[in-house]
């Protein structure tokens, strides 16, 4: 268990200081932390055997080496923003080069020609047979056609007529 974790500190102290020294050393900054927890372990384990190697202080100067070369980095390294103008310049430009190549595009209208619109007419042919359905005639009873009086007064009252409706009546 202590050798897993003096093994694990080591290569979290390299990937710590590999990381510091590209252009993404704010990232180094998990690596270091990990190394320094796998460290503590290792260092609590090998002191309760009593051996505490040489390999686990190694990683623990490894880490302190990354972290402060991030923190270096982090506070005299200055972030430059870079002219924007320029850039938006390039971009107009190049927008209007594209609408001009657009614009001096001819396109062609479609030309079809007759003959391939041609069909067989036997193909169209369908059989009577084909368009009889099989489902029963609707069967309407005469009771259920008979209207009430009462239904047809109130049909009556809710009827209204517009005059423009009746210019339209033929007779």
């Amino acid at each position: 268990m202590k050798k897993t974790f003096t093994i694990l500190a080591v290569i979290a102290s390299v990937f710590a200081i590999i990381f510091s020294v590209l252009p993404i050393s704010n990232l180094a900054i998990i690596p270091a932390v990990a190394a320094l927890i796998f460290g503590l372990i290792a260092f609590y384990l090998s002191k309760k055997t009593g051996e505490i190697k040489k390999t686990i202080q190694f990683s623990f100067f490894l880490t302190i080496a990354a972290l402060a070369i991030v923190t270096y980095k982090s506070v005299f390294t200055a972030t430059e923003i870079a002219n924007t103008e320029v850039i938006d310049a390039k971009e107009m430009e190049s927008e209007e080069e594209a609408l001009d190549d657009l614009e001096g595009l001819e396109i062609e209208e479609l030309e079809i020609d007759d003959a391939e619109l041609e069909f067989d007419a036997s193909e169209l042919e369908v059989d009577a047979q084909e368009l009889e359905m099989d489902t029963p005639a609707l069967e309407v009873e005469p009771e259920a056609l008979e209207i009430n009086e009462a239904d047809l007064k109130s049909i009556e009252e809710n009827i209204e007529i517009d005059e423009s409706d009746l210019e339209d009546i033929e007779f």
